[in-house]
């Protein structure tokens, strides 16, 4: 792999760094995909201040886990690093009171205009465990945090959000509808500043993967196989983010004063627009949102095609329908790739107006230099440097099916067997026998082709397995019947 690290921060935005004062973060979400760059960012940041004699400021980990967090941390960064870092146990799931917000980060020594609070918790799928588990994370938790920050008088409030906010089916879908409720609650807040960020699919060029750790089921593994299923017709519009592009610009935001933030001006649509809450003209100086979307706008195929080609492969598509999909993921997400996904892509790809949104503000956040990666420039040569400044050959990690990861998976969740044999048999089918193969008419064969499939499978192994054994027993016993004689084998 080949890449040039330079870092964008503080390369584009160094002196806004250092004329800022120095800011008290509390950071939500810090170990995840998005969250645990944003604080590589951070720290990054505080560093820089210090080489130039300034206050670093201070980040404060929200999490779960804070001991084991802070642990993983110091032996990633080291102890220098980490001197402007502290840690504290929140509860997402159950912490949803005003009061225990506000004591808790009022102890903590967190309050004022230097104050800032930045939203990554988020939690994208159902837990069977926790039925309420996405609005507690999504809606109630961060509502209860935002109106403590605003007692507190803290000075920002940078949160998350997801552009399937803006989907016609956004209500319907149980994350979009916590994050979008979210959003505007945060909306009806009269002082607290606030910038949305309405993130895209996010992927990680270093590790060639979407939306997650690279050690795990993802996406992209999805490419890898000798067929690839593509939900649908494969056109709903993507805009895909590099999370290091995310994170440079969260991280410049809350650095620095909310008063210098540019406004996003509104797309200009015709008829009524549901992806536009009503805000109150009030709010015009202290709210703002970015569409934090990737510069290049591409269908579900298109994608997955790029991905191909960066692994060396050729995408061979089999286009099926959401039905099977739907059905696996109902029982377990695979990796990445969840329920809310697939509902938002089904209705992406049959909306009259699909939300695309516009990156240009974002884009410049860190400078009217700045620009943002693209895809394409993991596979050419860029010309005086690319997206974000990351020049020269840039090229992502090949990755190979995770198999044994796989296995597991199926091994945790055993309710996948038999959609996921549904689901095997009609890519199969509809790559050999054409798309019809999967219409609804004969969707009762492929249930009944399915469960003969498995059905005859267990029983074949279990007569193999009952002849083994027959053929062991007969060699201990000497070909005797029972009881054996004695000292046949025993």
């Amino acid at each position: 792999m080949a890449m040039s690290l330079e870092n964008s921060l503080l390369s584009l935005a160094g002196r806004a760094i250092r004329d800022a004062r120095p800011k008290q973060i509390a950071l939500s979400g810090p170990a995840g995909f998005l969250g645990s760059r944003v604080l590589a960012a951070i720290l990054d940041a505080h560093d820089y201040r210090r080489e130039h004699g300034l206050e670093p400021g201070e980040v404060v980990l929200l999490s779960s886990s804070p001991g084991n967090l802070m642990s993983k941390l110091n032996a990633q960064y080291g102890a220098r690093r980490m001197a402007s870092v502290r840690a504290t146990r929140v509860d997402f799931y159950h912490q949803h009171d005003l009061d225990s917000w506000r004591d808790q980060l009022g102890s903590l020594g967190m309050g004022g205009s230097d104050s800032v609070f930045i939203n990554l918790a988020a939690l994208a799928g159902p837990r069977q465990d926790r039925p309420d588990a996405m609005m507690a994370v999504n809606y109630r938790a961060p509502l209860a945090a935002a109106r403590a920050c605003e007692a507190l008088g803290f000075g920002h409030w940078v949160q998350s959000s997801t552009q399937a906010v803006k989907a016609e089916r956004a209500g319907q879908v149980p994350y979009s509808r916590w994050k979008a409720m979210a959003d505007y609650s945060l909306a009806r807040l009269e002082k607290l500043p606030v910038s949305v960020f309405t993130l895209g699919l996010l992927y990680c060029k270093a590790q060639g993967v979407v939306g997650q750790r690279g050690d795990t089921l993802n996406m992209v593994d999805l490419t890898l196989l000798p067929i690839t299923p593509i939900m649908g017709n494969g056109r709903a519009p993507l805009q895909p983010l590099e999370v290091g592009d995310a994170a440079a610009r969260i991280a410049y935001v809350s650095l620095t004063e909310p008063t210098q933030r540019p406004m996003q001006p509104p797309m200009q649509r015709s008829g009524y627009d549901w992806s536009r809450p009503n805000i109150s003209s009030a709010r015009q100086y202290t709210w703002r949102t970015y569409d934090a979307v990737g510069p290049e706008t591409m269908t579900m195929l298109e994608l997955m095609e790029n991905f191909a080609k960066l692994n060396g492969r050729v995408l061979n598509p089999v286009f099926v329908d959401y039905r099977n999909f739907e059905m696996v993921l109902n029982v377990a997400s695979l990796g990445n790739l969840n329920r809310q996904f697939v509902s938002l892509l089904r209705s992406e790809q049959d909306a009259e107006r699909p939300i695309v949104g516009n990156p240009d503000t974002f884009s410049t956040l860190l400078g009217p230099k700045a620009s943002l990666f693209r895809i394409q420039d993991a596979l050419v040569m860029l010309e005086g440097g690319g997206g974000a400044g990351t020049g020269g050959i840039v090229r992502i990690k090949k990755r190979s099916f995770p198999i044994f990861t796989t296995v597991k998976w199926v091994a945790n969740h055993p309710g996948v067997i038999i959609p996921g044999t549904n689901l095997v048999l009609e890519i199969v089918g509809t790559f050999l026998l054409g798309k019809q193969f999967g219409s609804d008419k004969n969707w009762k064969w492929i249930r009944v082709g399915a469960m003969t499939t498995l059905l005859s499978g267990v029983f074949a192994g279990s007569m193999h397995a009952g002849a083994e054994f027959s053929r062991w027993w007969g060699e201990v016993t000497g070909g005797g019947g029972w009881p054996p004689a004695t000292g046949m084998g025993f």
